[in-house]
């Protein structure tokens, strides 16, 4: 008796351990690994997340987490990929099985010279000839050093909201403005096969 006792104290223990190993939750989110290639905004894309590239050749190449259909600009079907690098995850829209454009929306990956989310509107301005543009409700700092990117101000208050400005528009935004998100679209504008209505 004294035996089997034993036996079922042990196995006890040995299914508590194993439950309480299993059952941890990681104390900090990680992004996995990513083969994706080096983590640098450029005006054509990240690594091998680029511009043009096919979804097979992207989910060959990078960590695709999520692949999805969601409601777009006016409310149409508009589909996304998040692809994860070691630092963060970036949403890349899908148009004809290709990647259309990417948006990067929190500071982890940057260009070459540290430009991302979280940079201030001022650094902005000793960018060549910057100006600013109204676009899917909100502005963006557009300039032909980055002919393929645009980078989305938020703060910048009800005077960034009046449509296009220059650069002494630019500087008069309030201090605080800062980029909430990079748009990579590429250099090189592809065709875009338009649905028949």
């Amino acid at each position: 008796m004294r035996r089997l006792l034993l036996v079922v104290a042990l196995f006890g223990c040995k299914a508590k351990s194993d439950a309480s190993s299993t059952s941890a939750a990681p104390s900090s989110v990680s992004f996995p690994t990513s083969s994706c290639g080096e983590e640098v905004i450029t005006d054509e894309g990240i690594g091998q997340l680029r511009i043009g590239a096919t979804v097979e050749s992207i989910k060959q190449k990078c960590k695709v987490v999520r692949d999805t259909t969601v409601n777009g600009a006016e409310g149409m079907p508009a589909r996304k990929l998040a692809v994860a690098f070691s630092k963060d995850t970036v949403d890349t829209e899908i148009v004809d099985g290709r990647v259309w454009r990417i948006a990067v929306h929190s500071p982890g990956i940057r260009t070459a010279s540290l430009i991302g989310v979280g940079t201030l509107n001022q650094r902005l301005l000793t960018l060549k000839d910057p100006h600013g543009a109204m676009g899917e409700g909100g502005l963006f700092v557009l300039t032909p050093q980055h002919c393929g990117m645009s980078f989305r101000l938020a703060n910048a208050g009800p005077r960034g909201m009046r449509g296009d400005l220059d650069k002494a528009g630019l500087r008069a935004l309030p201090i605080e403005t800062v980029v909430s998100e990079v748009l990579v679209f590429g250099c090189h504008p592809r065709q875009v096969r338009v649905p028949a209505s």
